[in-house]
């Protein structure tokens, strides 16, 4: 009989504990990953949630700085919003809806603070998602001054300084190509959204650059080509400069010596023009924000400091200077940071007035047969030749390679039409009797302009007005023609040109100094900036934004 071998007990009871102790170790081992998956869910759930409250809070604050427009904070003081009050609309986060029972509160504060200029806010905002609260800060300026205004001279189209007898002390822009040639001094920066040029020939082609001065000395760090366009301010609609200007009309004006000529906005619906002339002892004072709707004539001595939106022509009759303006004989953008800074500093209260003009900058008797020839018939530059809109093509300069190519406008509307002042007209070139000319039509729109004779004729503008001038002082903007005849041996500028085309002809040397009191480089600091009311090219700007300690009040 064959042998059958049978295990003793104990090797029974050997083999039972290693079953339990495998098994045991599989249900703990599942256990484990059971309760491992639990976690990782919750967390993953966590991560959300921290995310979504993140959100909520950002989106809380973009809702108020919005809700500034039309409800911003006095200055020094806050306003609340919350959900728990009824005054957040939970549908402004974007991932907080009414049905969502996730999200468990949120608030938002808006406030001025007093060491801050007046459209600078503190935005301060927390959410609450299940268990997750994330708070945010963040600081805006409301309506900025455009950075154009941070340049002697910006072109929005071709740059071109040609002649060396121009000297530019300050930074200059343009938003296409920079031309130079004869050398020009340049002390100060220059940006090129296309390239830097001389006559038509990129600088790299030369062992020496066009120009001297201090860019000549540094074109590593001082020449800056393929640079960011920058959007000029659209004055098309004047409502929110009117509005200022309402808000306050015994402070907001035009004064010839102590009779206040124009409250906030002129408001003669017959003559909404403005005629003016300062002189030492009886300057134009211009304060504050200021708008007359038609063509403004302008000469003489002028003191203050705000801006006169003007929403036709700025006729500049002969010289502007300032009656109590800065000393500019030591430029201040050449000087160290620390000394222009303390330039600024200690001109705070000195003249500073800007002009924004709708219309153009036309500087001289725009009637005179040497102005015409110069400013207007001019080969190639002058007005007569440059304008039109209607086959810009996509980057809106004409004489670029997209030029007659049409792009589409949006809802596939193709065309080579670029609204370059935003008009919504499809501009042509500059038209001389409609768009420059002082004939009796015009001048009779004019507040004050000056007659003569029993029958109180309008006398012509060339009796007004000169091109024997040369010395501009305050900020000149328009997003149209800045056309200067100025015939006097030395042209001085103290301050700033921004247009879209220019045709400045002076006789023979040109002077220009920047303002560095507009910069904004001094928007945000309450002791140095000067508050004109400058155009401003986008609604808002963020100067910073950090995340806070979580914060549950009033959640």
């Amino acid at each position: 009989m064959p042998k059958i071998s049978i295990k003793s007990r104990p090797e029974q009871g050997s083999a039972l504990m290693i079953v339990l102790i495998v098994g045991a170790i599989i249900f703990l081992t599942a256990e484990y990953m059971l309760n491992l998956s639990s976690t990782s869910t919750k967390n993953s759930f966590g991560r959300v949630d921290w995310n979504k409250a993140f959100f909520s809070a950002e989106n809380a604050a973009i809702w108020a700085a919005q809700k500034t427009f039309d409800a911003s904070p006095a200055i020094g003081s806050s306003n609340t919003y919350s959900i728990a009050l009824g005054t957040l609309p939970p549908t402004a986060l974007i991932y907080a809806t009414n049905s969502d029972p996730s999200l468990k509160g949120a608030w938002v504060t808006v406030r001025q603070p007093t060491n801050s200029p007046a459209n600078v806010f503190l935005i301060t905002s927390s959410a609450r998602v299940n268990n997750k609260i994330r708070t945010v800060q963040t600081k805006v300026t409301i309506r900025p001054a455009s950075q154009v205004f941070d340049y002697e001279y910006f072109l929005n189209n071709w740059g071109w300084w040609w002649g060396n007898s121009i000297t530019g002390n300050g930074d200059q822009r343009s938003n296409w190509d920079f031309d130079f040639k004869s050398n020009p001094t340049v002390n100060g920066a220059i940006y090129a959204a296309g390239g830097v040029d001389d006559n038509g020939v990129p600088i790299q082609n030369f062992s020496t650059p066009p120009f001297s001065g201090l860019a000549g000395g540094d074109t590593t760090n001082l020449v800056h080509q393929g640079a960011q366009r920058v959007v000029m301010p659209n004055l098309l609609n004047f409502s929110n400069y009117i509005a200022t200007a309402m808000a306050n009309t015994a402070s907001n004006g035009i004064w010839l010596g102590s009779t206040q000529m124009v409250f906030g906005v002129q408001s003669n619906a017959s003559k909404p023009g403005l005629y003016i002339v300062g002189t030492p002892t009886i300057p134009i004072r211009i304060k504050g924000t200021v708008v007359v709707p038609g063509d403004v004539v302008i000469k003489g001595t002028v003191t203050g400091q705000g801006t006169l939106y003007v929403g036709g022509n700025l006729y500049i009759a002969n010289d502007i200077t300032y009656s109590n303006g800065p000393d500019f004989s030591a430029a201040p953008e050449t000087m160290t940071a620390t000394n222009r800074d303390s330039w600024v500093q200690n001109n705070q209260t000195k003249d500073l007035v800007a002009y924004a003009v709708r219309g153009s900058i036309l500087a001289g008797d725009v009637t005179d047969q040497d102005w015409i020839n110069y400013c207007m018939n001019y080969p190639v530059s002058g007005l007569i030749n440059v304008g039109d809109e209607s086959h810009l093509g996509q980057d809106g300069i004409a004489g670029t390679g997209d030029d007659n190519i049409p792009f589409d406008h949006g809802g596939g509307v193709m065309s080579t039409w670029y609204d370059a002042d935003g008009d919504g007209l499809v501009n042509a070139n500059y038209n001389y009797s409609t768009d420059i000319n002082m004939d009796n039509t015009r001048a009779a729109k004019i507040m004050g302009y000056p007659t003569s004779g029993a029958s109180s004729n309008l006398v012509s503008f060339s009796t007004v007005a000169t091109d024997n001038m040369g010395t501009l002082e305050g900020i000149f903007y328009t997003n149209h023609a800045a056309a200067m005849r100025l015939a006097n041996s030395n042209a001085t500028i103290h301050g700033g040109i921004i247009s879209r085309n220019e045709q400045i002809i002076f006789q023979q040397f040109l002077y220009m100094v920047y303002d560095s009191r507009v910069h904004s480089r001094y928007s945000n600091n309450p002791n140095q900036i000067i508050n004109l009311g400058l155009p401003w090219g986008r609604p808002m700007a963020v100067n910073s934004f950090v995340e806070l300690t979580p914060d549950a009040t009033n959640l």
